[in-house]
């Protein structure tokens, strides 16, 4: 156990944080400090309550290791974790080894919600554990996570804000996204190499959005939004980030192997918002500008290229996917020009 100023900085900490995303590093890394004997996981889960990921702190690398939740696996018993989520209430048992598990869930909270579990090697070492104190930090984690939840999401669709993207980009723009840095849960990708993944920008607009708006009313328009902010979501992985910049336009950062597949990428919603077909207002489709993230340009900079490429799209036709590189390579757009004083160094 640690002393109360340890329990003090390490809630200090969590209190400082403006990042839904770092609040779960802060909180497994003041755990790990409490309780160094134990196994400590949080076990995120979907918006249906479903467990999806599981995640420890990994203190070589001061930085939170993913692995995808596996029902299989005993590091906690199914029938315990099931308990856990049906009652609402924390629960303890033993594992397959007779390991004392104990779970303490918290649901509510969309993709941010965590059930986070504790396994000791004797029963003597789980009787220092003071529930208490684990629900008093998940229930801090909880108040945060809807304070700064609500500051960093689009009330209409649930998505992310423009300022979120604007207050982060230099963190999300970064080629290091992939390897494990510290307190960044998104960094929960098995398969990707950095040497062979890329970031991918896409803005998307809704073609002729005015005329849905002026034909059937702002209530419709709403719709067709709150439409394309779902397929986004099923069209794009939990870790790919999705904004919605105000209006009919949308931007996705998704980290790709390769242009070929960001280009299919973009085009698999690109389809899918086309094939979809609405009451009344029948079909809309999108067109989608896409450039990759590289260092040292700021978000104008990148934010610019997928304009142009969007631009051409809309100019030549409209529902398609233009890469920006692609674009420049033909010779059909002028490479963007990158001031010196543009350039941000970090």
């Amino acid at each position: 156990m640690t002393s109360s100023r340890d329990l003090l900085d390490g809630l200090a900490h969590l209190t400082g944080i403006r990042n839904a995303q770092r609040l779960e590093y802060s909180l497994l890394k003041t755990l790990d400090g409490i309780y160094e004997s134990a196994g400590i996981w949080a076990i995120q889960l979907d918006a249906a309550g479903r467990p999806r990921g599981l995640h420890s702190f990994d203190r070589k690398h001061d930085a939170v290791m993913t692995v995808p939740f596996d029902p299989e696996d005993q590091t906690v018993p199914a029938g315990l974790l099931e308990r856990a989520l049906a009652t609402g209430q924390p629960v303890a048992d033993a594992d397959a080894s007779g390991r004392p598990v104990s779970v303490f869930p918290m649901s509510g909270l969309n993709e941010f919600s965590i059930c986070l579990a504790f396994s000791f090697d004797s029963e003597g070492d789980n009787e220092s554990l003071d529930a208490h104190l684990v629900k008093s930090f998940l229930s801090v984690y909880r108040n945060f996570v809807r304070l700064i939840d609500d500051a960093q999401t689009d009330e209409l669709t649930g998505l992310l804000n423009r300022k979120t993207f604007d207050d982060n980009f230099r963190e999300l723009a970064t080629l290091e996204r992939s390897v494990h840095r510290p307190g960044l849960p998104e960094d929960r990708r098995q398969e990707p190499d950095p040497e062979e993944t890329q970031i991918w920008l896409g803005v998307i607009d809704i073609d002729d959005f005015k005329k849905v708006n002026d034909g059937f009313g702002h209530v419709y328009g709403d719709e067709v939004l709150i439409l394309l902010a779902r397929l986004l979501q099923q069209s794009f992985r939990n870790n790919d980030l999705i904004y919605r910049f105000g209006g009919e336009e949308f931007v996705v950062l998704a980290e790709v192997a390769g242009a070929d597949r960001a280009a299919a990428a973009f085009e698999r919603l690109k389809h899918a918002v086309a094939d979809y077909t609405l009451p009344r207002v029948g079909r809309v489709t999108t067109s989608i500008g896409v450039t990759q993230l590289r260092p040292y340009k700021t978000a104008s900079a990148v934010l610019d290229e997928a304009d142009q490429a969007l631009y051409y799209a809309k100019a030549n036709g409209k529902n398609q996917v233009c890469l920006y590189d692609r674009l420049v390579a033909e010779g059909v757009i002028k490479p963007s020009k990158i001031d010196v004083g543009e350039i941000e160094l970090f």
